[in-house]
């Protein structure tokens, strides 16, 4: 394939300046435009050369359209008029003069006449100097080594074009339908845009990026990982997000090594990209290199502080190498990051259980956090264990649970606890020596040795059990005989502490909830709200917002759909404070959730929130378009906790300057048996909106 230069001189301004908004309406529709071409005397185009359109004359010289030689129709073409003309390609139009031939050729891309990749600015780079730039005939041929670095920066222009509304590519047409297909949930017609977009432009990177993102959608991850590995082999130096997404999968994949040298190329390319440091500190937490895990997270932290995933991460890896001092540490301040971390309790409930420091007490109050986290984010297996755990330690039991085995005294009495009516039953006694031999010898549910159970479990948390089942009877009896004192004074608490997390759910989501609904049909029937109403609808808010700052629900807002609910609260909040009449629409119909107006101000809002574990947020086809075309857009970016959360507003285009628009890849499930990367989020139950 050989690239050709068109020359297009001021004459032919005004019919060139037609073509280029014909060539736009077209290729927005995803078709490419075809315009035929004088090119003078040249008999030696061949269908599939590429073209390239330039602008030359006084004033504003470059390159303002790009396309490929293609068959004309055969009634015109010149070969089918005369055995003369056999020789030239299908290409060649049968409306010609003498010795002054014309193609075809089918146009995939424009920008603006008066601003063309220009020739200047070309000449200016490092990698043109030398270039020949200014062809001798009409068609003149670019040289071979030079159109990979003229399609790099042609690339360039026409997006910034793009962006700007001056200008149309029919691969970047293809590529965002291929982007939206991904996110919509249609992977194989994603895949069907990202290959056409490739036949147009075989070096375009970021259609490569996109097959892998489908193939990933697709389960099909082998061909995913050969998509990446095109787009590296083509940019290695540039390939970063390529490198990352492939090791990505093979972390998904197990496949630890291949993974580690992905991310260590992500690093070499930007030793500042957080995302990388912390998967490769996951490759080496996977590998039980928890020496080198550790500092990759120390790593994160240094570039983004808050990451308290990071924290977390590397407090378990103290926690293994047995630096209890260091891992609880690191747990509590996850938790001061993230308050809803229940992994952070339940570990560092572990760690001050260590003999080491064997400080039972707060060892107890983070287990049993840990287990009231457990169960109201729906993990009961999760919670059984912490329980478990709970019961080997000398201290208060907890409610409505039988403990999994119990101390049998030989000469004292032992209390077990009614599973299903928080009852005390009836002391059992025996004298039997044997009975003194081990305490937490058997379950009470099984036949099966206490240690034998346990066998599954975290292999941290089960040495734990262990040392402790194995403390001399002496110690066991008089911690047991100081415990039963207290026992029944603790359970009623723990119970009241139960039926407050309980009702508080309940109740507090159901008011607040009341309350949002009770603001919107003020909005709605009345229209027109008087200053008093305005005054009043503010003091509703404010109790609303105080009611989730000081009385936060003990769940986590972590969960997305929470985490939306909560960011749509304190945008509503915002509006009303400020006299704007809030009314929520369907957003799948127009686009944004919220219209807001105020006088002769209309605003179309859009709100996307910002967990703390997630730089990143979905955004769907529609609001991007609203963002391009609507002038009342705006987006409201929600970041933080219930408690204290940071509101940013961004109008039209500057979604687009602030932020990468990137497919979304793929979602992963941790398996049961493994252990988790990330603590699970809180489902809460909320009415949607509407």
């Amino acid at each position: 394939m050989v690239t050709r230069i068109f020359l297009c001189n001021e004459q032919t301004e005004p019919e060139i300046r037609d073509f280029i908004r014909e060539a736009i309406a077209d290729i927005t529709e995803g078709e490419q435009y075809i315009v035929t071409w004088n090119c003078g005397n040249i008999q030696t185009l061949k269908v599939g050369d590429r073209a390239y359109f330039k602008r030359i004359g006084s004033a504003s010289q470059g390159y303002f359209a790009s396309g490929t030689v293609v068959p004309a129709d055969r009634e015109y073409q010149l070969k089918q008029k005369s055995a003369r003309y056999r020789e030239l390609s299908e290409a060649y139009d049968i409306d010609s003069q003498l010795n002054n031939f014309r193609v075809w050729v089918a146009w995939d891309a424009c920008v603006s006449f008066d601003k063309p990749l220009r020739t200047d600015y070309l000449r200016q780079l490092p990698s043109f100097q030398g270039m020949p730039l200014e062809p001798q005939s009409d068609a003149g041929v670019f040289r071979e080594e030079y159109v990979q670095m003229l399609d790099r920066e042609w690339e360039r222009h026409t997006q910034k074009a793009l962006r700007e509304g001056t200008g149309i590519s029919l691969v970047e047409v293809y590529y965002r339908w291929g982007l939206e297909d991904t996110q919509q949930g249609f992977p194989q017609d994603a895949l069907e845009s990202f290959r056409q977009a490739l036949k147009l432009n075989p070096n375009f990177i970021k259609a490569y990026l996109g097959l892998g993102d489908a193939h990933v959608s697709l389960r099909e991850y082998g061909k995913a990982v050969g998509d990446y590995g095109k787009a590296i082999s083509m940019r290695p130096d540039k390939a970063r997000l390529a490198y990352y997404k492939r090791g990505e999968i093979n972390l998904l994949l197990g496949q630890y090594q291949q993974a580690m040298a992905d991310f260590q190329a992500v690093i070499a390319i930007d030793p500042n990209y957080v995302d990388a440091h912390f998967a490769l500190g996951n490759c080496y937490f996977k590998l039980k290199s928890y020496e080198q895990s550790i500092a990759c997270y120390s790593r994160v932290l240094e570039l983004s502080p808050n990451r308290d995933a990071a924290v977390y991460r590397r407090g378990r890896s103290h926690y293994i190498l047995k630096e209890y001092q260091e891992a609880i540490r690191d747990f509590s301040h996850a938790i001061d990051l993230q308050p809803s971390n229940v992994e952070a309790y339940y570990y560092r409930g572990l760690a001050y259980s260590h003999p080491s420091i064997a400080d039972e007490t707060l060892a107890g109050d983070d287990l049993r956090k840990a287990i009231i986290l457990y169960q109201t984010q729906g993990k009961p297996d999760k919670a059984k264990k912490a329980k478990e755990f709970l019961a080997t330690l000398a201290i208060d039991s907890l409610p409505k649970t039988t403990p999994k085995s119990s101390y049998v005294l030989s000469g004292s009495e032992a209390i077990t606890t009614d599973r299903t009516s928080d009852r005390t039953v009836k002391p059992v006694i025996t004298s039997e020596p044997e009975a003194i031999a081990t305490p937490l010898a058997m379950s009470a549910e099984s036949p099966v040795p206490y240690s034998a159970q346990i066998a599954d479990q975290d292999e941290e948390t089960s040495k734990l059990i262990i040392e402790t089942a194995t403390i001399s009877n002496e110690s066991a009896i008089s911690e047991a005989e100081a415990a039963i004192s207290d026992l029944t004074e603790a359970i009623e608490k723990i119970v009241e502490v139960e039926k407050i997390v309980e009702v508080e759910k309940i109740v507090e989501v159901e008011k607040l909830v009341e309350k949002i609904v009770e603001v919107e049909k003020i909005v709605e029937v009345e229209k027109i709200v008087e200053v008093e109403k305005l005054v009043e609808v503010e003091r509703v808010v404010d109790r609303m917002v105080e009611r989730v700052v000081e009385k936060p629900i003990p769940f986590s807002i972590e969960d997305p759909s929470t985490s939306e609910k909560l960011a749509m609260i304190s945008v509503m909040a915002q509006y009303m404070r400020d006299g704007w009449m809030v009314r929520s629409v369907d957003k799948s119909q127009v686009g944004y959730d919220l219209e807001c107006s105020r006088d002769q101000e209309n605003e179309a809002v859009v709100i996307k929130s910002l967990t703390s574990d997630r730089e990143s947020f979905a955004i769907s086809a529609i609001e991007i378009e609203n963002a391009r075309t609507n002038k009342d857009f705006v987006l409201w970016v929600v970041s933080g906790s219930a408690e204290n959360p940071e509101l940013r507003c961004l109008r039209g285009r500057e979604l687009f300057e602030q932020f990468d628009l990137d497919p979304l890849a793929f979602a992963a499930r941790v398996r049961q048996s493994t252990v988790q990367l990330e603590f699970a989020p809180v489902a809460l139950e909320m009415p949607q909106f509407e």
